[in-house]
C-alpha cells in the first residue's frame, strides 16, 4: 500500500489520482469499461418512463395528459443521454451525465409526486430506486454528492410547501439515511476501484518488466548458445553433451595480426576486429551455420550442429569464400589478409562451465581444422580430403600433396581453386 500512497495517491475529496499521468488513464480505461453499463441505465430511463406515463395516473391523483406529457420529456431527456454515449468515452463524462439525468429523474418524480398527492413513500422510494442505479452504474463520489444535493434541496422544497395530511419527517428521516449511506458506499467503493486499478498497473507493469528482461537476457543468452542448446539449458538440462557423426569445423586467422596489432591503439584494434567479424557474423547467419567463438584474432565456425544437416560442408566452405571475398572488398582493410582451415568428421558438442558459459566444439576434428588453418595460405581456404571430397561437386581444388601437420599425422591437403 505504500505504492498506493505515495505515487498513486487520492485526492481526499475528489478521490482524483494526484498524478495526471494516472488520472488520464484510468478515466480512459474506466470509460471503455463502463460504455454498455451507461447506455443499460440511460436505455432503462427511457423505457422506465415510456412505462411510468401510463401507471403514474392509475395510482395517482395526476392526470393522464400531465404524466404522458412528462414521460415525453423524459423519453426525451433519456433517448438524448443514451445518444450520448459516444461522446461519454471517459469516466466523468459518462458521470456527470447520467447524474444529471439522475438529478433531473429525482425532481421530475417530486413534481409528479406533488401533483398526484403521492409525496408520503412513493417520493422516497422512487428517489431511492435511483441511487440504486448509482450503484449498478457506481458513481463517482462527486458527481454523487452534486446529484444528492439536487434532490435534497428539491425535497427539502416540497417538504416547506407541503400541506396535506400528515407529516413527511419519517420521509425525509428515510431519504436522508439513503443519501448519507449511499454517498459513504459510493465513496468507499470508488476508492477500492481506484486502489485495485493501480494495483493491477503496477503489476502489469511489473510483468511487462520481467517479461523484457527476461527477452533481453533470452537475447544474451542466444549470443552465447545454440538456440536449440539454449532453450535445453532453460528446461534444467544439464550437462549437456552431443555427439555428432558428421560435422564441418572452419578456423578463420588474420595474417600478420601480432606486428599489426602491435602498430595501433587498442581502440583501433577492437574496432577493426569488431567490424570484421560483424560481417563474417551476418554471412554465418545466412547460410544456417554456428559461429562457435573468437579468440583474439582466429574465428571458429561449425556447420551440422547442433541440429545435424547434409550440405554442413558445403555450406561451411561456401561461408569461407564469401569471408574472403567479404576482406578482399574491404575499403577500411584493404591489406587485409585472412587464412582459411576447414575439416569435415564426428565432433562432440557441449556447455562449458557453469560461470560465463559457452557453447564449444572438440574432438580430432576440431583439431585437424586449426592444423589446416595454421599452416594454411593467406587469402586462400585450405581443406582436408574428408571435406574436398563432400563439395568437389560444388567447388574445384588443387592437391597440396601429403602435408605434415603439427602433432598429427601427414595427410593430403587442397587448396579451393576460385
Amino acid at each position: 500500500m505504500n505504492g498506493i500512497n505515495e505515487v498513486g495517491g487520492l485526492h481526499p475529496f475528489t478521490l482524483r489520482f494526484h498524478d495526471d499521468s494516472l488520472e488520464g488513464p484510468f478515466q480512459r480505461e474506466e470509460g471503455a469499461a463502463g460504455v454498455a453499463g451507461y447506455r443499460i441505465i440511460t436505455g432503462a430511463t427511457v423505457l422506465l418512463w415510456a412505462i411510468a406515463a401510463i401507471i403514474f395516473p392509475s395510482a395517482t391523483d395526476i392526470t393522464f395528459r400531465l404524466s404522458v406529457t412528462i414521460g415525453i420529456v423524459m423519453v426525451v431527456v433519456g433517448s438524448i443521454a443514451f445518444g450520448a454515449s459516444a461522446w461519454a468515452g471517459t469516466m466523468n463524462r459518462q458521470h456527470a451525465l447520467a447524474s444529471a439525468l439522475t438529478s433531473a429523474n429525482g425532481l421530475v418524480l417530486l413534481v409528479i409526486s406533488v401533483a398526484g398527492n403521492a409525496v408520503e413513500g412513493y417520493a422516497v422510494a422512487a428517489i431511492m430506486i435511483l441511487y440504486l442505479f448509482g450503484f449498478v452504474s457506481r458513481t463517482r463520489f462527486v458527481f454523487a454528492i452534486v446529484r444528492t444535493v439536487v434532490i435534497a434541496i428539491g425535497f427539502t422544497v416540497v417538504v416547506f410547501t407541503y400541506d396535506g395530511a400528515g407529516t413527511l419527517v419519517l420521509d425525509s428521516f428515510i431519504l436522508i439515511a439513503a443519501s448519507a449511506a449511499s454517498l459513504v458506499g459510493l465513496r468507499m467503493l470508488e476508492r477500492n476501484r481506484r486502489q485495485v486499478w493501480y494495483q493491477r498497473r503496477i503489476i502489469e507493469e511489473q510483468r511487462a518488466e520481467i517479461e523484457a528482461e527476461r527477452a533481453e537476457s533470452d537475447r544474451l543468452l542466444l549470443n552465447v548458445l545454440p538456440a536449440a542448446v539454449s532453450k535445453r539449458l532453460k528446461q534444467g538440462e544439464n550437462p549437456i553433451a552431443d555427439d555428432f557423426s558428421a560435422a564441418s569445423v572452419m578456423f578463420a586467422d588474420i595474417v600478420g595480426f601480432t606486428p599489426m596489432a602491435s602498430t595501433m591503439r587498442a581502440h583501433e584494434v577492437i574496432s577493426m576486429l569488431s567490424g570484421l567479424f560483424s560481417m563474417f557474423d551476418d554471412l554465418v547467419v545466412e547460410r544456417g551455420l554456428e559461429k562457435i567463438k573468437t579468440i583474439g584474432d582466429s574465428y571458429m565456425v561449425v556447420g551440422g550442429l547442433p541440429e545435424p544437416m547434409e550440405d554442413h560442408a558445403r555450406r561451411v566452405v561456401d561461408l569461407a569464400v564469401a569471408m574472403l571475398a567479404c576482406t578482399r572488398k574491404s575499403d577500411w582493410l584493404p591489406h587485409l589478409s585472412v587464412r582459411i582451415g576447414i575439416h569435415s568428421g564426428p565432433v562432440a558438442g557441449g556447455v562449458i562451465g557453469t560461470q560465463k558459459f559457452a557453447y564449444d566444439v572438440w574432438g580430432n576434428t576440431v583439431n585437424v581444422a586449426a592444423r589446416l588453418e595454421q599452416a594454411g595460405v593467406p587469402a586462400r581456404i585450405h581443406v582436408s580430403e574428408a571435406t574436398m571430397e563432400l563439395t568437389r561437386n560444388a567447388f574445384r581444388y588443387e592437391s597440396r600433396g601429403s602435408l605434415e601437420l603439427k602433432g598429427l599425422q601427414a595427410m593430403q591437403t587442397y587448396l579451393l581453386l576460385e
